[in-house]
C-alpha cells in the first residue's frame, strides 16, 4: 500500500500545534484514501514548549511522530525529514494549516496521476485567499516579477507551504539544494523546472489568521540574493 508522509516544521509553535495537529489527525482518519499516512512534527530549536507537546502527542497517537534539530530552519528540518523518508509521498504544511486541508487529497492524487511535484497556489484562477495587503503585495512582486523574469519555477505560487513531492525525485533533487531558511520551495521548483519535472499546481483556499513568524522586509535581501545566485548555479551546471 501507498505510505505517505505529512511533515509539519514547528518552531516556537506552543500556541497552536496541539490544536492543528489534532485537527489535521483527524481530517486523515476519516479519509477513504488506499495509503498509509504519518504525520511527523518537525521540532527545530524552539525556545518555548513545542518539543514537549510533539512528544505527548506522538506518545498518544501511533501515526504522529516527532523530530528533533537544533537549528531553527525549516528548510533543513524538511530536507532532513525528505531525504531520509521511505515513504512513497512526501509532503508538507504549515503548522498554522494556513491552507484549507481539504485540499490535501488533491495533492496526493496529482502525485499519483504521475506529477513529480505538486503544489498548493494562492495565485492559480480558482484559489480563495485571506491575507493582509501587504503580504499579498510582497507575494505578487515575488511570484508575478522577480521569479517569472529571473528564475522560471513553471508555477505562479512557488512560496505556497503546501507541497507534495515522489520519493524518488525528492531523493534526486534534495541533496543538491541549500539550506537558505525559506527559499527551498523556490529553489527545489526552479530545478525541477530547469530539468523538465512535471510539476502540478493547484489552486487553494487559503487564510491567513496570524502574524507569520517569517519577517517580510528581513528576508527581501536573502531572497533577492538566492534568486541570483541559484539561476548562476542553474546556467553554469552546478545542479
Amino acid at each position: 500500500m501507498l505510505k505517505v508522509d505529512i511533515i509539519i516544521p514547528a518552531h516556537n509553535e506552543s500556541k497552536i500545534l496541539e490544536k492543528n495537529i489534532l485537527i489535521l489527525y483527524n481530517f486523515l482518519k476519516k479519509q477513504k484514501q488506499k495509503f498509509k499516512w504519518k504525520i511527523i512534527i518537525g521540532e527545530n530549536a524552539s525556545s518555548d514548549n513545542t518539543l514537549e507537546i510533539a512528544k505527548k502527542l506522538s506518545k498518544k497517537y501511533k501515526q504522529i511522530k516527532w523530530f528533533h534539530n537544533d537549528i531553527p530552519s525549516r528548510d533543513i528540518i524538511l530536507k532532513l525529514l525528505w531525504i531520509e523518508s521511505n515513504s512513497d509521498i512526501l509532503t508538507y504544511m504549515d503548522a498554522d494549516l494556513a491552507t484549507d486541508i481539504n485540499y490535501f487529497p488533491s495533492l496526493i492524487k496529482a502525485i499519483k496521476e504521475g506529477n513529480d511535484i505538486a503544489v498548493g497556489s494562492r495565485l492559480k484562477k480558482g484559489s480563495k485567499v485571506k491575507r493582509e495587503f501587504i503580504r499579498v503585495l510582497m507575494s505578487n512582486i515575488y511570484n508575478k516579477i522577480l521569479i517569472p523574469i529571473i528564475l522560471p519555477t513553471g508555477v505562479k505560487d512557488a512560496q505556497c507551504g503546501f507541497k507534495a513531492i515522489n520519493k524518488k525525485v525528492a531523493k534526486e533533487l534534495l541533496p543538491k539544494l541549500g539550506e537558505q531558511n525559506g527559499f527551498l520551495d523556490t529553489e527545489m521548483l526552479a530545478v525541477a523546472h530547469y530539468k523538465g519535472y512535471k510539476i502540478a499546481e493547484i489552486p487553494v483556499r487559503w487564510e491567513e489568521d496570524r502574524e507569520s513568524t517569517m519577517s517580510v522586509w528581513k528576508n527581501i535581501p536573502n531572497f533577492i540574493k538566492n534568486i541570483f545566485k541559484t539561476r548562476i548555479k542553474l546556467l553554469h551546471e552546478r545542479y
